[in-house]
């Protein structure tokens, strides 16, 4: 979820913007924790409560044909590819045989899953903290009360494809996801009023975003950053 403040309410959209927000955040130095995903794991189960999902091993860390994953180790297993929906939301990656990489890419998937669930039912959920810090979390739960008070409401399908992952040399290390995100079928509608039904907010093309994600308090990683592009995928 990218939000970008327009006037005096958040309009939210579900993956990438035009222009470029930057949310800032900071590093931990607590150990590594394992990190439970809300309904799968990352090696292909689905990141939401209900959704059903696939998984095939990959021979080389490609996930189409615009982008790439990297940061597996010598000897490490191959990554797996993984394709999960739940709903009208679908997420499709390459996971490479990497722990730390492997770890930030179950919260993001995980991140990624709950903002839409939460945008599409204008509902807060506890579970965001699990999966998300700093400014990130609270423009998350800043739009869902916007969408609350202004009566709007996100509607219609999602996809999210990873093209790129890769980590600094930090200890623990910082990785860096790089995420094409189509939300051309996800235009937000009015709940009440005149307008009721009506589309509010058109949906967006697809879009390059980048997140950051860093393993924060309780050891567990967490999406601190998101810098969103007007570069279309």
């Amino acid at each position: 979820m990218v939000l970008l403040k327009q006037g005096k309410m958040y309009r939210g959209l579900i993956g990438a913007l035009g222009g470029c927000l930057l949310l800032a955040g900071c590093s931990s130095s607590q150990k590594p924790a394992a990190l439970a995903p809300v309904g799968g794991n990352a090696t292909g189960t689905s990141a939401g409560t209900s959704g059903s999902a696939t998984s095939t091993e990959a021979t080389t860390g490609s996930s189409g044909p615009t982008g790439s994953t990297t940061g597996s180790s010598p000897g490490a297993p191959a990554p797996t590819s993984v394709a999960t929906s739940n709903g009208g939301w679908a997420y499709n990656a390459s996971v490479p045989g990497d722990t730390a990489i492997a770890d930030a890419m179950t919260a993001f998937e995980n991140y990624a899953a709950l903002s839409y669930q939460m945008a599409i039912t204008m509902s807060h959920n506890n579970n965001l903290v699990n999966y998300a810090d700093g400014n990130v979390e609270s423009l998350l739960n800043n739009f869902v009360t916007e969408e609350r008070q202004k009566n709007i409401i996100s509607r219609g399908q999602e996809g999210i494809r990873v093209m790129n992952v890769s980590k600094d040399t930090g200890d623990p290390p910082i990785v860096s996801i790089t995420v094409c995100t189509d939300d051309s079928k996800l235009p937000m509608y009015s709940t009440y009023g005149p307008n009721k039904g009506k589309i509010v907010v058109p949906a967006q093309p697809a879009t390059v975003s980048v997140y950051k994600v860093h393993q924060s308090f309780g050891g567990k990683w967490r999406v601190y950053s998101v810098s969103p592009s007007s570069t279309a995928c």
